[in-house]
């Protein structure tokens, strides 16, 4: 299902981040199939049970791609995925991964 990259965060915390491609299924159980052309980056929380969850771990956040790409990937800055979990966030380092990876 997509390109995933395998990322941690300066909190040790492990990420897959998923890019789904038009045509791809996500969503709660891939219910949803996407149909814009913009890609959408999906991130999760692969230090949680994946058999709670799904197989790239807990369901964080998701953004289209023209967003993260937006970015200036020679920033430092980095992005917070959910303002309740302070480990939940993408360090500048991140984001160049995933600007590099996915752009």
């Amino acid at each position: 299902m997509g390109k995933v990259l395998k990322l941690v965060n300066n909190h040790g915390v492990p990420f897959n981040v998923r890019l789904v491609e038009k045509g791809e299924k996500y969503g709660l159980d891939w219910c949803l199939t996407h149909d814009k052309d913009d890609p959408l980056v999906e991130f999760y929380d692969a230090s949680q049970d994946k058999d709670k969850f799904t197989e790239y771990g807990q369901f964080v956040t998701r953004y289209y791609l023209k967003t993260i790409l937006d970015r200036d990937p020679q920033s430092n800055a980095g992005l917070m995925l959910d303002g309740g979990s302070p480990a939940w966030v993408m360090s500048g380092e991140n984001m160049r991964e995933i600007y590099e990876l996915f752009g």
